[in-house]
């Protein structure tokens, strides 16, 4: 090409610097004409110039394309390459890399992925052969402004319609893990294996494959392919989730999401539910019973959704177990008749509400088109599920749990505090209402509901009313033992409770004043025998004075004093009588009365905060854990438990403590 481009500057082309020397050259010629008369048209007119330069540079570059066109047509002919520092690459054949031959049409993308089929050189299945390769051409592509996409869903749609009709009987069980097959990612003998599956599955034979086959075919269904309305779809799920669980267990965690979605977007008519919607139902019989009001035998279900451990309590027992249940459905029901008048359930305080499920889509899982549906429709699945729609769009609710645990606790609490009153339990506690409060804030409805003067008896009140139907009375008081303190010595009571008739206690007669008597007797005796001691008495005055006080009469020394004494003791009794804190329960009565008047401070100390408690401890000189213990062990023998721990007061006994602290 270089040769030939010379050639062609040597014989008529001018080259860049001549042309620019030509013009310099008239430019110079303008500015100093030789003669006027002798300039030409041409010379005079710059547009002239203009146009013989553009001719000039057109002529330029059409010469050298022709030689450039020239070069290439012969370096073709000759099998030579100018201008090239790389050969050009050899096409390649296309090779079947199963047999090492080489093949005439390209290969296919689902065919470069899997190995060719072992049966391609079989005479049978020939036509099903040419269906699926016929079928791996169908595929639909949208642009999404960034790159083109293949649509799975629509693509299954459409292929799944071309095959719909397939029907084979292939000998192969094609092994596949495919976690969401589409046709596309089957191999020839897979595809065959799954046809000659479907085949048998609408004849209702269901034999062992595996779950991908299964899930391919459930896609099929769920966008009404091979079906004639929704109601036939949606029962050959029914029978594939029936005729399948045997052998595939996956389907019970994704198809009753799937025929409960396939029953909220199209219509089924009057069919009836597939059990495998129920199958992952995990909420207890008992909620729905707490929602229709049937409120009896829910003592376990109650114990489970409280805050209180009552199965703990030292209180029950398979004794008192009945009791307890009974109450609580009368305290239930008269609980659901005062909330209901502000407008709230029994349902939502102890069970929960729905809510919605923010992270639900529709057939989750699954290729489905939205489109082929018949129509999104509210549903009612049951008491605690249901589909409805929620600014337009349609949404899931789901059961939540209620928050209300303190509430429930609180129940157990009232119905037991009852109870060991009724029964003549040794220990009583009282139910705390604080922490329902706390719950129940900023809560209109709820909080008008506690609000209500009524409201922190009702409970109680209910238990009580049914002890009352059931005769179920306070025992007599009997006298005390002391072997009646210590719990584990206690005799068991006889019967059920309330029906054993009260024993009458022996009557015990005591004259106070001859105890008062021999009180004062005792008193005079050692104060007689308290002598000063002298700096100067003698023996002889020492025993003269012994003798005259062994010569007196006693009853003479003692006359004064013996009423003086009785009127003392009376008053002494009188004032025991009076704080003797008889409102309190039986237990904390005598706790009460086994305190001290330091140990009443040192606990309303310890109520106010610990570091008051210990102040208080160093100004008698006293170190707080040995206080603390000596009320323990107090308390531990009364009402069998402890009060402190951890340097402050139980929360659960502080309004036990109130009365005595006040």
């Amino acid at each position: 090409m270089a040769d030939k481009f010379r050639l062609m500057m040597d014989s008529s082309a001018k080259s860049k610097d001549e042309i620019e020397q030509e013009l310099r050259r008239m430019i110079e010629l303008k500015k100093h004409p030789e003669d006027a008369q002798e300039r030409s048209h041409e010379q005079s007119d710059p547009a002239a110039r203009e146009e013989v330069t553009a001719a000039v540079r057109r002529a330029v570059q059409d010469k050298i394309s022709a030689i450039v066109r020239d070069a290439i047509e012969n370096s073709r002919d000759n099998g030579q390459s100018y201008g090239e520092k790389i050969p050009p690459r050899p096409q390649r054949d296309n090779i079947d890399y199963a047999t090492g031959k080489s093949v005439s049409a390209p290969l296919e993308p689902d065919e470069l992925a899997y190995a060719p089929s072992v049966h391609e050189n079989d005479d049978d299945g020939g036509d099903i052969r040419a269906k699926i390769t016929e079928m791996r051409g169908i595929a639909h592509t949208f642009y999404t402004g960034f790159m083109m996409k293949k649509n799975a869903e629509e693509t299954l749609i459409k292929q799944g319609e071309f095959m719909q009709f397939v029907t084979d009987d292939f000998s192969w069980n094609c092994f596949c893990n495919i976690e969401r097959p589409i046709y596309g990612a089957m191999s020839t003998d897979q595809l065959r294996t799954y046809f000659t599956w479907r085949t048998r599955a609408r004849n209702g034979v269901f034999s062992k494959v595996d779950k991908p086959y299964i899930i391919l075919y459930c896609y099929e269904l769920l966008n009404k392919i091979g079906v004639m309305s929704s109601t036939e779809a949606y029962d050959r799920l029914s029978a594939v989730w029936e005729g399948c669980r045997g052998f595939c267990p996956a389907l019970d965690t994704v198809m009753p999401r799937w025929l409960k979605d396939f029953r909220a977007f199209n219509d089924v008519g009057d069919s009836a539910a597939c059990p495998a919607e129920s199958v992952l139902d995990s909420r207890p019989p008992d909620d729905l019973d707490i929602m229709q009001r049937r409120y009896s035998g829910k003592l376990d279900y109650m114990m489970s959704v409280s805050s209180y451990n009552l199965r703990g309590s030292i209180f029950y027992s398979d004794d008192t177990g009945p009791l307890l249940d009974g109450a609580l459905e009368a305290v239930l029901t008269a609980l659901d008749v005062h909330f209901e008048k502000y407008g709230a359930t029994m349902f939502e305080l102890i069970c929960g509400k729905l809510r919605k499920d923010f992270s639900w889509t529709p057939f989750s899982g699954a290729y489905v088109d939205l489109k082929r549906m018949d129509g999104f429709h509210a549903l009612k699945i049951s008491p605690t599920e249901q589909y409805s729609t929620k600014r337009g769009e349609p949404c899931l609710e789901i059961f939540e749990p209620s928050p209300y645990r303190s509430f429930a606790g609180w129940i157990l609490k009232s119905v037991e505090s009852v109870l060991r009153k009724r029964t003549g339990f040794r220990y009583g506690i009282t139910p705390n209402l604080t922490p329902v409060l706390e719950d129940f804030a900023n809560r209109d409805k709820l909080c008008r509901a506690a609000e209500d003067p009524a409201f922190p008896e009702l409970a109680m009140t209910a238990a009580a009313e049914w002890c009352d139907r059931h005769g179920i009375y306070p025992p007599k008081k009997q006298p005390k033992k002391r072997r009646q303190y210590n719990f584990d010595e206690a005799e068991a009571p006889a019967g059920n409770f309330g029906s054993a008739a009260p024993v009458k206690p022996a009557p015990v007669e005591i004259d106070v004043s001859k105890l008062a008597k021999i009180r004062e007797e005792s008193d005079e005796t050692t104060r007689r025998l308290i002598v000063e001691e002298a700096d100067t008495v003698t023996a002889e005055e020492l025993s003269e004075r012994i003798s005259d006080i062994m010569d007196d009469d006693f009853e003479e020394q003692t006359a004064g004093f013996a009423e003086n004494y009785s009127e003392s003791a009376e008053e002494a009794r009188q004032s025991t009588a009076d704080g003797c804190f008889a409102g309190l329960p039986d237990g904390w009565r005598e706790f009460a009365q086994s305190l001290t008047e330091d140990d009443i401070q040192l606990l309303k100390a310890l109520r106010e905060s610990e570091k008051s408690a210990e102040a208080l401890c160093r100004s008698r000189g006293v170190m707080p854990e040995t206080e603390y213990d000596r009320i323990n062990g107090c308390a531990m023998e009364f009402i069998g438990d402890v009060l402190i721990e951890n340097g402050g007061l139980i929360e659960d006994y502080i309004g036990d403590l109130s009365p005595i602290l006040e």
